[in-house]
């Protein structure tokens, strides 16, 4: 129950937004959306998995970013209902024995844990990402695909750095920026492009936000690949178009607003008119261009508004390493579903064995998605399960 009690900062982030039709929720998985597919919508949906915790006297909330919690916003909440349904179903916890073997032995399972040996004609392995839990699957027979970080922040150590952009900035967010990686593709000239969306925000290590943090995810091994130093490309104001239609709207100003100061500002506006740059970063970004600080719109030269129109949809960050997204740990990785019967959770090397959660090689992004994986793949896995006892 670790990760359930310390998630959402201890709120428990227990469902994604589960009105929202079930592809645009499998849209947050970077892998298993395909195979959760037909879980989601014929055996353990997102709906049942809220009515679940409902019946169970967890009333809950959705916020704004789709994220839900418990109204108590405590993770403790979550927790006493698992135990106290697993106490009405009978089931016994038992701490402090860590199994160290499972083998299957004359159609039943031999599990070890310290120096005793008990027989169960089932096992569901709910181990997480821990290396003993693909330990125990490769041990029989199942193929596991190479666990790598997923979910993490960019380090980006020289744009922070006194002479940086970044510098000062920490704590500043862009409500809407597309960040992008390229990747080699071998046999093929053109690079691979692994784009995201989304609000990005400026920490005192590198970037963040729900844009990174995608990225992160839905290019987990291209950056384990790349050893996590690399160059991503940043477009500040993506609903403002390509560098060509930023620089003609940014040309415009000089005759708009020619006594204005060019780091000001920025003039690119959003509806309502607001800015879709943040003044200090504009500011900074106008100096990158190589522009004077006081410099006026209508003494602006061409070549350094179209530097600038570049560094606006093209600002490429050198990512030094990766950070940790808060509380959050998940990998990439695990007992490939190509061994699984995704309709009941069963092996289809081993029978009567059953995978459920974070061991098998299915991920999530930020807010509620891979604990939704846990629930049904669990709830699925354990009634498969009972039908051998």
């Amino acid at each position: 129950m670790t990760k359930v009690a310390i998630s959402g900062g201890g709120r428990c982030n227990v469902l994604h937004d589960t009105s929202k039709p079930v592809p645009e929720i499998l849209n947050g998985y970077p892998r298993g959306s395909k195979e959760l597919n037909g879980l989601m919508t014929k055996r353990f949906s997102p709906d049942n998995a809220k009515d679940w915790f409902t019946s169970h006297g967890v009333k809950l909330k959705t916020e704004e970013d789709g994220r839900m919690f418990p109204v108590t916003d405590d993770s403790q909440t979550v927790i006493d209902a698992i135990s106290w349904a697993a106490d009405d179903a009978g089931v016994k916890v038992r701490m402090s024995e860590k199994v160290s073997s499972i083998k299957k032995v004359d159609g039943t399972f031999v599990v070890s844990a310290g120096s005793q040996e008990e027989i169960f004609d089932a096992v569901i392995l709910a181990t997480g990402s821990s290396k003993a839990g693909h330990e125990f699957a490769a041990n029989l027979g199942h193929r596991i695909v190479q666990p790598v970080p997923s979910l993490f922040t960019l380090n980006a150590k020289h744009e922070i750095k006194e002479g940086g952009t970044f510098h000062g900035l920490s704590g500043l967010s862009v409500q809407n920026a597309q960040i992008t990686l390229k990747v080699a593709v071998p046999g093929r000239k053109k690079k691979k492009a692994i784009m995201r969306e989304g609000p990005l925000l400026i920490t005192h290590h590198g970037l963040s936000g729900p844009a990174a943090l995608r990225l992160s995810a839905f290019a987990a091994r291209e950056f384990h690949d790349a050893e996590y130093k690399c160059t991503v490309t940043v477009h500040w104001a993506p609903d403002f178009g390509s560098v060509d239609e930023i620089d003609k709207t940014l040309t415009t100003v000089k005759g708009l607003s020619p006594k204005r100061m060019v780091s000001s500002a920025c003039p690119l506006l959003c509806e309502g008119g607001s800015s879709a740059i943040p003044r200090r970063l504009w500011s900074a970004l106008v100096i990158r261009s190589g522009f004077d600080p006081d410099t006026i719109w209508c003494e602006a030269p061409k070549k350094k508004i179209r530097k600038l129109a570049a560094i606006v949809g093209e600002f490429n960050v050198d990512v030094t390493g990766k950070g940790v997204f808060k509380e959050e740990f998940v990998t990439a990785g695990g007992i490939s579903l190509k061994d699984i019967a995704m309709k009941n959770m069963e092996s289809k090397k081993c029978p009567d064995l059953f995978f459920c959660g974070e061991v098998i090689d299915v991920d999530g992004v930020t807010g509620g998605f891979n604990f939704m994986n846990c629930w049904s793949t669990g709830f699925v896995a354990g009634n498969g399960a009972a039908t051998c006892v």
